[in-house]
């Protein structure tokens, strides 16, 4: 076959390079910003798994700080000598100190919970520590109110009554077959502040004994929530390619 140069049509063959050219340069385009785009959404996860972590690190940081607070082995101690007669003026002041950072923790627990409200694995966590240290601080107020009533003999009876009202019920709601032991203790013919102190040594006890098995408890759920939420934020980047 002759070809024959004057008769190609050069206007049809540019027009085809020229799309072609078109098309691969798209393909080159497309390729590009999908890319950019995937890169953007790769670093946008990073983004949210860095907040999430920093997220769950403040958040265990100040549950920690809470639950280390939570002496109940040293107040136990305090209850003892108080009971025995020999709690001094000092030790009331490293109660009273015990009871200052017992509110500084209430106050920041409560705060948790407002952050993490809508959250029910977070929740269930912060409420069981709130049931540990509201049992806590009860105990350490009660320890510090009664030294003061005992060394200047100067109290509200409806105050003292509300204790002692307080540490019976408490007694009660952890074990109930103290009860009877309770009332043998309020039944002797004292004072009512006599009645309290003497009270504190059932008091103590039972309170020790629940936080210290109450905190076994949940210590493995605050374990139990940290291992799924970190395994959560680890796969952010991966679960969402």
């Amino acid at each position: 076959m002759n070809w024959n140069l004057c008769t190609i049509d050069w206007t049809a063959i540019g027009s085809i390079a020229t799309v072609m050219a078109m098309i691969i340069a798209y393909r080159a385009i497309y390729a590009s910003v999908k890319q950019n785009k995937d890169n953007q959404r790769f670093q946008l996860l990073l983004v949210q798994r860095e907040i999430e972590q920093k997220r769950l690190d403040e958040l265990v940081e100040n549950i920690m700080i809470i639950n280390d607070s939570i002496q109940p082995i040293i107040v136990k101690d305090y209850s003892v000598k108080l009971t025995n007669g020999i709690f001094t003026e000092e030790d009331r002041h490293f109660i009273d100190g015990m009871a200052a950072k017992d509110c500084s923790d209430s106050n920041r627990l409560r705060i948790q919970l407002m952050k993490y409200d809508k959250e029910e694995a977070v929740k269930d966590v912060l409420i069981a520590l709130r049931n540990l240290r509201f049992k806590y601080g009860e105990w350490v107020r009660i320890l510090s109110n009664l030294y003061t009533f005992k060394t200047s003999r100067l109290y509200l009876k409806p105050e003292l009554e509300k204790m002692i009202s307080t540490m019976k019920k408490t007694i009660v709601e952890i074990n109930p077959q103290m009860e009877q032991n309770a009332d043998q203790i309020l039944s002797i013919e004292k004072g009512d502040l006599d009645k309290a102190i003497n009270l504190m040594s059932i008091y103590s006890y039972m309170i020790n004994k629940y936080i210290l098995n109450n905190r076994k408890v949940f210590e493995k759920e605050l374990l139990a929530f940290v291992r799924k939420e970190q395994s959560r934020i680890d796969n952010i980047s991966l679960i969402n390619q």
